[in-house]
């Protein structure tokens, strides 16, 4: 057995060629071929592993010999021995025997030899047909073997395209990705240089910040040389001071005794408004008296016309008592000022009172107090006077209810109308005279440069409606958040500062559009007016898309509308954007909360009239009051929305079935549903996420049972909530106060409704 080798392609080619060629030829036969012409030593078992591998091999076994047929010989012809041929009789006739013996003798040779050779033809056309079939089927199998290579030329050919078009689409795919990694790479490179200039302005930034704290250090020496000037001057002035104690003592006596002819005005006053408040009292009493009455008159009217009578209400036998707006009332304020800001109690109470013909003034208190029953279970008709600011007698609530519910189809427009209230709009499209086209959330955080946004920015219609008409037709300025970002400032804000700021190009249209970006309503909008945009800008924002020109000295100002002190400087600051080849320049208040601090905020106005600093940053903080907080509610809206796709995000008001409730409810199963209503979307926007899957069981517990302390000042109401030192959801309570706090609510009477908490 020679050397097993490893076989290389052209030894490889020259086996399964001569193979080929010759299907017949041995695997012994083969080895002395290659030893002769290539000089290479391969064993037996190596070349038939390359036969069965390519389908060569021979069938195993002797051949099949075809059995020979047997020769039938030739029968000679015998002759019988007689008594005369075997004696003879006369010579003569001897001698004629022995002729006649001797011919039989010659021709029975020639006979036989004539059937040897016709033997041995007959054997040599056996053979010779046994060589013909051997031939044949020789033939026939390389044939056979031919016809097998053929074929599997034919499919290796075919497997050989397939493989030739599975490699171009590899190598075209190869290309493809190879030109992705090369544009990848380009975009790397340009983020690196980019990132480069970014890092060299913002080393140029840090130099000129130490400059700007060496001049600080300075000052601060200057200033340390200063106080120690004032120290001195204080000490002869405590000197000087202390001769004057005596005539100090004599004033103050003076003022004591002032003070106390105050305090005496000060009882006199409040006796005088008591007495007015009594007559109020009592006037109010006469006419709700008289409402009775009428009531009583009306519904003894409606009897007579009706075939099934109501029985007349029950003479009440105690008045309204109106509460004082200093009072301690439920946690639940905070979902009656949510009802507030959606408008529902005073939409259903113009229902109702557009039924009875009255005056909506004259029962919106009844009707708050019909709605929010359901939230009590106990000490219900004080603990609902305390929520609404008017305790009612149960015979008046229950009498009201009584004439309520026998209005014709009452319930099914009051489910209507509560349907309507919680309609919400995703967000405003903002069309101008140019054709640009600006997009605007629903609760104005800022613009967008489509639809996509957080569906947690919706709002209700009729509140963007109050916002937007506050905006574009009384002519107030626009106040959004910020800008979403940090590297690039974005085109779509950008391009609404250079429209506002542009005297030609000016808003025509204004578009709501809901949450499936249908079409609701179009505003009315003042082209004549003079638009501005308000708007916060933070320290780590664009830098690369902003240059500082000037900070003013920075003085504690009085915000009255937060009711908070804050240091605010005058800034201007050049915005740029390259794509757009454009730069535009603001004024505005940076914010400090301390003086030795950073900078937290800066405040901005495209007007070109100027503005003061408390009353520009008071625009700004009566609409965002908790700025830090709420960047950071805003960001992570932003990223749960991004992270989480396209999920629907908006209300769900038509889970509660308001439009089959008005047919299978009572009027007051339609208001606890309200009620429940007023929850869920307390829960859905102004509570954190997980709040969502609750119930008003929860939120009951949590909130509304808690007591709440009302305090009025002159253009705010402050909400207390009261909570224990061991209350757990006190994090959550901040929360909901700041997003309440956000959206502006008013009480009835005009103030700020002001939410805070506060341990008893």
């Amino acid at each position: 057995m020679g050397v097993v080798h490893k076989l290389k392609p052209e030894v490889l080619n020259f086996i399964l060629e001569n193979k080929q060629n010759n299907p017949a030829l041995s695997c012994r036969h083969l080895t002395s071929l290659i030893f002769e012409q290539l000089h290479i030593k391969v064993s037996k078992s190596s070349i038939n592993a390359v036969f069965k591998e390519n389908a060569l091999s021979m069938p195993i076994g002797r051949r099949r010999k075809e059995k020979k047929k047997k020769f039938k010989m030739p029968v000679l012809p015998v002759i019988e021995e007689t008594e005369t041929t075997r004696l003879g009789s006369l010579p003569q006739d001897i001698a004629q025997n022995l002729e006649k013996e001797k011919l039989a003798e010659d021709k029975a040779a020639r006979e036989a030899e004539k059937a040897k050779a016709a033997q041995d033809a007959i054997v040599k056309e056996q053979e010779r047909l046994e060589q013909e079939a051997a031939e044949n089927k020789r033939k026939e199998e390389i044939r056979r073997l031919e016809e097998e290579i053929i074929a599997k030329d034919i499919e290796d050919k075919n497997k050989l395209e397939e493989a030739r078009k599975l490699e171009e689409e590899r190598i075209a795919q190869e290309e493809a990705r190879l030109k992705e990694q090369e544009r990848l790479g380009q975009e790397a490179a340009e983020n690196k240089r980019k990132l480069e200039e970014a890092r060299k302005l913002e080393e140029e930034r840090i130099a000129q910040e130490e400059v700007r704290l060496r001049e600080l250090e300075k000052a601060a020496k200057e200033a340390e040389e200063k106080r120690r000037v004032e120290d001195e001057a204080r000490r002869l002035a405590e000197e000087k001071a202390a001769q004057e104690v005596a005539h100090l003592k004599s004033l103050e006596e003076a003022r004591v005794k002032d003070l106390e002819r105050l305090a005496q005005a000060a009882a006199e006053a409040r006796r005088l408004e008591e007495e007015r408040a009594a007559q109020e009292l009592k006037a109010e009493r006469e006419k709700w008296a008289k409402l009775a009455e009428e009531e009583k008159q009306k519904s003894s009217q409606q009897a007579d016309k009706r075939e099934e009578t109501v029985p007349p209400p029950q003479a009440e036998p105690v008045t309204a008592e109106i509460l004082p707006q200093d009072r301690l009332c439920s946690g639940a304020m905070m979902l009656k000022a949510l009802d507030n800001l959606i408008g529902g109690s005073k939409e259903i109470n113009a229902l109702i009172s557009r039924a009875t013909g009255t005056a909506p003034a004259d029962s919106l208190r009844l009707t708050e107090a019909m709605i929010f029953k359901s939230l009590f279970t106990k000490d219900i008709y004080t603990t609902l006077g305390d929520l609404i600011g008017v305790r009612y007698p149960q015979e008046k609530i229950n009498n009201y209810y009584a004439q309520v519910k026998q209005l014709p189809d009452i319930g099914v427009d009051t489910a209507k109308t509560i349907a309507n209230v919680f309609a919400e709009a995703k967000g405003m499209k903002l069309h101008f005279t140019d054709g640009s086209l600006i997009h605007l959330d629903g609760q104005l955080y800022s613009s967008w440069p489509g639809t996509r946004f957080p569906y947690d920015f919706s709002n209700i219609t009729a509140e963007l409606k109050n916002y937007l008409n506050r905006y574009f037709l009384q002519g107030a300025p626009l106040v959004l958040f910020s800008p979403p970002g940090y590297d690039i400032f974005p085109k779509d804000f950008f391009t609404l500062l250079l429209n506002f700021a542009s005297k030609d190009n000016r808003p025509d249209s204004l578009t709501l559009f809901g949450n499936q970006l249908e079409e609701l309503d179009t505003l009315p909008v003042n082209q004549q007016s003079a638009y501005s945009l308000i708007f916060g800008l933070w320290p780590w924002q664009f830098t690369t898309s902003r240059k500082v020109r000037k900070i003013g000295d920075f003085n504690l100002k009085y915000i009255k509308e937060i009711d908070r002190d804050l240091y605010l400087g005058e800034i201007q600051i050049d915005l740029f954007r390259a794509s757009l080849n454009q730069s535009i320049t603001l004024k505005g208040c940076a914010v400090k909360t301390d003086l030795k601090e950073k900078i937290r905020l800066v405040i901005l106005n495209s007007a070109e009239t100027a503005m003061g600093l408390d009353e520009l940053a008071g625009f700004y903080l009566s609409r965002w009051p908790n700025f830090e907080e709420a960047f950071q509610d805003f960001t992570r809206k932003i990223e749960l929305f991004t992270y989480t796709g396209a999920e629907q995000g908006f209300f769900p008001k038509d889970s509660f079935n308001m439009d089959t409730a008005g047919v299978n409810l009572e009027m007051a199963g339609i208001l606890a549903g309200y009620v429940k209503m007023l929850d869920a979307y307390l829960r859905w926007h102004f509570l954190p996420t997980e709040y969502r899957e609750k119930d008003l069981s929860t939120t009951s517990d949590c909130f509304y049972k808690i007591p709440a302390k009302l305090i009025s000042g002159e253009n705010r109401m402050k909400v207390k909530t009261l909570v224990s030192q061991d209350y757990q959801f006190l994090k959550d309570l901040e929360y909901l106060n700041c997003r309440l706090n956000e959206r502006q609510i008013n009480s009835p009477g005009g103030q700020r409704i002001w939410f805070e908490s506060a341990f008893k």
